[in-house]
Formats: structure tokens, sequence, C-alpha cells
């Protein structure tokens, strides 16, 4: 049941200069946007300055001389100057988010092509949500600070600056009164507006607490069912709404109080204005208009602060956002092709392991020094107790990991020294737990070879006793299977892998139990497929119920990373060691009724 934890991630982090060189580069593929973008911001910028100059021009020089036909050129000329600004905004506005649509469309695409191409060790050792929240949350944050950000950070400042040198050049004195309450303002917005970013994060916190609640409530609606579970998820539900509703309004009375302190100061400075521009009017040291520009140019003075003070929040979460990108991004898959890789032929089978380490976490060995050959065309059966290191002994076949220690050859080619892709065109691997896409049926099994024809997937579907399964659905392989296969039995799911297995024609086959958690009629059908699978090629079998490697060519019976036992099934039973005491406890256990079934119930009196 999920808790209510906060993330335990940094949110914010200091500013650094080269991870920002390094955020600054991913506007550059954007240049062209980013030009017109500054072009907008500068032309909107140069006309709001000048909107309150216009306004001083017609009440100094038309309005109080009773000119009227200067006042016409002059309201004419304003509404011109309003136009252009309002054209230069709309253009700012598509242009900033033309440039933050493609930086978060490079940004999200690098990182899919840099996890895409990672090796299992980096997803072993991470959650999938933690991974999810680099692409979406993280990239967010960086493409808020990258477009809107920056860019518009660039207009607040030319504002401001702009306001200022305006200001200082038609009246020194009085845009020093105006200036008094500025350094109130930007504690105000630096001080108490942080203070309101960190509510309002928690509210998100707990939003996505919710979210994560509602989504397992929901994946796992049938256990909450199966064991009363309903009348406890409601209650700890509404304890998280009420979590979530008190951050919010906490947030909300935190942030309006901080918004009527910053009006309340804003308004303090245009007083002042006010105030000291009618008494410099009356004693004849300023005109009426150049008072009414200086409080124009203060309604316009404190925006770009505000704005400028919420871009200081974006950067530190934004540094915060960074690392985590950058740790995905500079992360190097451990397998990948070596330096003068070469294509591997084609395969015909022949395995060979020396002395072949693997860990994990180093110093801790899951596999010890195996040593093995295989001819062309045999099945190895893999066996032992859970954590024996099966299924890793499975994935270093297929070059899913890198051995620690020895090497692993296949036609006496060294697999480390030859391209994945054309090693994994004809190593195949079917696991116990088959994913299954959103998609068709057809598309489901086409996956494993997308150029076959459809008569290659029906006959593939055919061979792994799937066809006439397909066929009494209403719509046959154009059936949609739901997210994760939720509509076909884990049986038909394993057939469906199998099915794959069978279209991509593989020289040597992993098959990581293939009969695993199914009823016995639909595990005649799963073994009559593995059969017709197995047929010409070389294959390794990670079982758990023993009955299924009898016919092995070759058993492996691997204990704590070592080979202890090996030979084939009559060989092994007379030889009385682990293997046979294995097959024991499974058979006592088929006796008892099935795995978890440790004693028969005592009969009802």
């Amino acid at each position: 049941m999920t808790r209510i934890d906060e993330d335990e991630e940094a949110t914010e982090a200091p500013f650094d200069l080269a991870m920002s060189r390094r955020l600054l580069a991913f506007l550059t593929p954007h240049r062209r946007s980013v030009v017109f973008a500054l072009a907008a911001i500068a032309v909107g910028s140069a006309s709001s300055l000048a909107l309150p100059l216009i306004t001083r021009a017609a009440i100094d020089d038309a309005i109080l001389p009773r000119r009227p036909g200067l006042l016409e050129l002059l309201g004419a000329l304003y509404l011109g100057v309003a136009l252009v600004r309002y054209g230069a905004f709309r253009l700012q506005t598509y242009y900033v988010a033309l440039t933050g649509t493609g930086v978060i469309r490079d940004l999200r695409a690098r990182m899919f092509e840099r996890i895409a191409s990672l090796s299992f060790e980096f997803f072993d050792s991470r959650p999938l949500g933690k991974i999810l929240t680099r692409v979406m949350n993280d990239v967010a944050n960086l493409n808020q600070l990258l477009s809107s950000g920056v860019l518009n950070s660039i207009g607040s400042l030319l504002v401001l600056f702009g306001t200022i040198v305006v200001m200082l050049a038609l009246k020194p004195d009085l845009a020093l009164i105006s200036f008094a309450v500025l350094p109130l303002m930007v504690w105000l917005t630096t001080s108490l507006r942080r203070r309101v970013v960190v509510r309002w994060r928690a509210v998100r916190r707990g939003t996505a607490i919710l979210n994560a609640v509602w989504n397992e409530s929901l994946i796992g609606a049938r256990v909450v069912t199966a064991f009363g579970r309903a009348a406890h998820n409601e209650a700890h539900f509404r304890t998280l709404t009420d979590m979530v509703r008190r951050r919010y309004l906490d947030a909300m009375r935190l942030s309006a109080g901080v918004d009527m302190v910053v009006d309340l100061t804003g308004t303090v400075g245009t007083v002042l204005v006010y105030v000291y521009g009618a008494f410099l009017y009356l004693r004849g040291d300023v005109s009426l208009g150049l008072v009414v520009a200086f409080t124009s140019y203060l309604a316009g003075f404190w925006q770009p602060i505000l704005q400028l003070s919420g871009v200081a929040n974006q950067l530190l979460v934004a540094m915060a956002s960074a690392e985590r990108v950058f740790e995905i991004l500079d992360q190097r898959p451990r397998v990948a092709d070596r330096p003068g890789a070469r294509p591997i032929g084609p395969i015909r089978g022949e395995v060979r392991l020396e002395g072949v380490s693997f860990a994990y976490v180093p110093g801790r060995p899951v596999l010890r020094d195996v040593d093995l050959w295989v001819p062309a065309g045999a099945t190895v059966a893999l066996v032992g107790p859970t954590g024996a290191g099966k299924s890793t002994f499975a994935g270093l076949i297929s070059r899913f990991y890198e051995p620690t220690a020895g090497r692993v050859y296949i036609d006496g080619v060294d697999i480390a020294e030859v391209t994945l892709a054309s090693l994994r065109r004809q190593v195949a691997v079917v696991p116990q737990d088959t994913f299954v896409f959103d998609a068709t049926l057809r598309e489901n099994i086409r996956y494993a070879r997308p150029e076959a024809s459809d008569a290659e997937v029906e006959a593939a579907a055919r061979a792994a006793q799937l066809h006439a399964f397909i066929l009494s659905l209403p719509e046959g392989y154009e059936t949609r299977v739901r997210e994760r296969g939720s509509r076909l039995s884990l049986g038909q799911r394993q057939l469906l892998a199998l099915a794959r297995a069978l279209l991509a024609d593989p020289a040597i086959l992993v098959l990581d139990e293939a009969t695993a958690a199914i009823d016995t009629e639909t595990e005649r059908l799963v073994q009559a497929a593995v059969e017709r699978l197995l047929h010409g090629r070389t294959a390794f079998v990670v079982a758990h119920r023993l009955s299924t490697v009898r016919a092995a060519d070759l058993i492996l019976v691997l204990d704590d990373g070592r080979v202890v036992e090996r030979g084939r099934h009559d060989e092994l039973m007379a030889a009385g060691g682990l293997y046979r005491r294995l097959l024991a406890a499974q058979a006592e256990m088929e006796r008892d009724g099935g795995l978890f079934v440790a004693h028969r119930p005592a009969p009802a009196r």
C-alpha cells in the first residue's frame, strides 16, 4: 500500500555555471525561433516604454494647450504603438512556445534514446517510476527555464532597466522617490514568494502521492476486493485527500497574503509618486504630463521584478532537475558494441563458457567460475533453488550482461567482439513474464520480425498452438488486446511469446520457464509448442518445474552461483544429489495439492 512518503530527492540545487552552459546548448538547434523571440521582445519592450512618453506629450502639448489637431495625431500614434506592442507580444508568445516545445521534444527524445540503449543493470538498480519522473517532470522543469524562463526574463530585464533609465532621465529626484520601496519589494518577491513556492511544491507532492494511490488501487482492484480491503483503502485515501486539502488551503492563504502585501507595497510607491509629483507640479518644477507618465512607468515597474523573482526560483528547481537529467544522459551502456565489433555470421549454435563469473554488485558474485561446452542443436536445462543464478546464466548467453570474468563463445567467436544487433537477431529469449503490447494479436506476434508477412505470422501462431484460439475470437488476428494483455490468460500470453520466438526463427533459444503457473491442459499446448520451437535449435531452458526438463540433453544444477551437478536426468537421479532432492521435494508438494499447502486440513466434524 502506498505510504505518505515524500520524494527524498532534492527539489532545488545551487546555481552551477557549467551545467547552465550545458542547458543553454539545447537552445542552439532552435536559434532561429530564439532570434525571432528576442526581436519580438525588444520591439515589445520599446513599445511599452514609448507609450507613457506619448501620454506625456498628449497632456502637456495637446490637451492643456487645447490643440485638438495634435491630440488626434498623438492619439493615432498611441494606437499604432499599442498595436505594435500587441503584435510583438503575440509573436513573442508564439516563438517562445515554439522554442519550448522544440526543446522539450529534443530533451525527451535524447533521454528516450539514451534509456533505450542502456543495459539491464541500469533498470535493475532504479525504480521505473523514478525514470519516468526524469523523462516527464524534470524535463518539463528544464523546459520552463530554457524557454519561458530565459527568454521572458530578458524581456523583463529590458523593461526594468529601460524604465529606470527613462525615469532617471525625465526627473531624477522623482525617480529616486519612486524607487524608495524597491528594497522592500525585492525582499518580498524573493523571500516571501519563495515560501509560497515551497508550499505549492508540497501541494504537488501530495497530489503525486494521491495519483499513485489511485493508480495502485485501480491496478490492484481485484486483490483489494479479494482480501476485503476496500474499507481500509477508502480510509487511507480519505487521509491523503485531507492532507492535500490542508496543504492546498495553507498554500492559498500564504499566496493570498503575499499578493496583498506586494500590491500594498506597490500602492505605497505609487502614492509617493503622486504626492511628491503633485508637490513638484504645484511648485512649477514638473508638468502634469510628466507626473502621469511617471505613474504609468511605475505601474509597469513592479511586474518585471515579480517575473524575475519567479525565474530565480525556476533556476534553483531547474538545477536540481538538470542534475538528474544529465545523470541519465551521461550514462553509458555497460553492454555495447566495442570498437571494431563485426557482425556475427549465421549461427550454428555451439556455445562455450570459459571461467565465467558475474556479479550485480562488486564483491557479491551471482555466478562463479562456470565452464561449459554445448554442441549445436542441444537442449540444456538449468535447475536449482531460487537465487541460484539460473536467469543470470541465461542473460549472459544473450549478452544482456557482460561477464565479470571469463568469456562466452558462440561457434568459437567471443560474443563480446560481435555487434549486438547481429547477435540478438539469432538469439531469442522467451521470458516467464510475457509482455503484451496494447495492439492487435497480429501486431504483437509480428513484433519479433516486423517485415514478416501475414502468412508467416499465422504459421508461427499455428506452430505455437495459438491459431485456433485466435480464430475463435470475433475479430481474429485483428483483436486488440488491452495493456499488458489483460484480455489474455497467462497460458495464452506464454503461447503468444512462443509464437514470437518461432517467427524470429533464432539459432539459439533461451526459455525462462515457459510452463510456469498454468493449468495442465494449457501446459500440454505449451509443451507441444516448445517441442516445435526447440527442434533444430540450441536451447537453454530455465526450469522451476523439473518435470519439464527430463528430456534435456544436459541438465545443469546450480547452487549459490556454481554448477554443482551436470548430466542427464537418469544420471542425476542415480547420483542422489541436489537434483534428486529438488525433484523429491517438488513431487511431495504436488501430492499435497500445490506449492502453498504444507499439510492437509483435518476433516470437519
